[in-house]
Formats: C-alpha cells, structure tokens, sequence
C-alpha cells in the first residue's frame, strides 16, 4: 500500500487531533467508523487486514488507537455472533473478499460463548434513603 503525500491541511489535523486525550482520540475514530462504514453498523465480518486500510485512511490518528477500536469492535457479541454465522468477509466499501473458514467460525462461537458465560456486571446497589422518622404533631 502506498502512502499519500501528506498536505499541509492533513498535518494541521493531525496536530489538533493528536492534542486531545487518547479516550477523545478513540471516541472520534469509533464515531467516524460507524457513521462512514455501512460494514461497522452492521457488523460484517470484516476482511483480513483491514486494519492496514483503516490506519491509511485515518492517518491523522495515532495508529495504536485505531487497532485499539478495531480490536473493540470484534469483540462485540454481535460482531462474533456475525462472524460466528460464517459466509462471506467484506471490505470498507462492502464489498466481499473472503469466506469465513470452519477453524474462524469455531473461534468465533467459542469467544461468544464465553462472553456469554461471563457474570454480568453487578449492579451498583442504590443508596438507600435514610428512614423517615415519624414526628410528633406539636402541641400548641
């Protein structure tokens, strides 16, 4: 893959992005993925190496980041689930490139599995209200 050039305007939002915490750097790459990206909304099974694409397409992103929200985004249960299913791998542009093997499809189910045995969360007990005391009506 060949790299572009880099303009004057790409380096300038390079260095504004890159001056935001790296939760803000995650979030926007998440973002952009999933409002650009048909494959992400719908959790296709995603062609190998796209995070090479990915890392070229976003280069004003520190490439760590990137992986970072691809990695999070197949382990999603519904991620898994799809690519659990089988069929086809696609790329940015939905188009397909692979067939999921038996071995992916196996691992697939086997991560899934497992997120599904996981405990949940436990949830963060209430604070509970002090007990209302009974006032004795005043006598006047």
């Amino acid at each position: 893959m060949t790299q572009k050039p880099e303009t004057a305007l790409g380096a300038a939002l390079k260095s504004a992005v890159q001056t935001l915490s790296k939760k803000k750097q995650t979030e926007m790459i998440a973002d952009h993925l999933y409002s650009k990206y048909a494959v992400f909304k719908q959790f296709r099974p995603l062609a190998i190496g796209i995070h090479e694409v990915l890392i070229a397409e976003l280069s004003q992103f520190d490439p760590a980041l990137v992986t970072r929200v691809l990695t999070n985004h197949c382990k999603k249960p519904r991620y898994l689930k799809s690519l659990a299913k089988g069929g086809k791998r696609y790329d940015l542009k939905g188009r397909e490139t692979a067939v999921i093997s038996e071995e992916e499809k196996a691992e697939a189910q086997q991560r899934y599995d497992a997120l599904a045995d996981k405990p949940a969360a436990k949830p963060v007990p209430a604070a509970t209200p002090a007990p209302a005391t009974a006032e004795a009506p005043s006598a006047e």
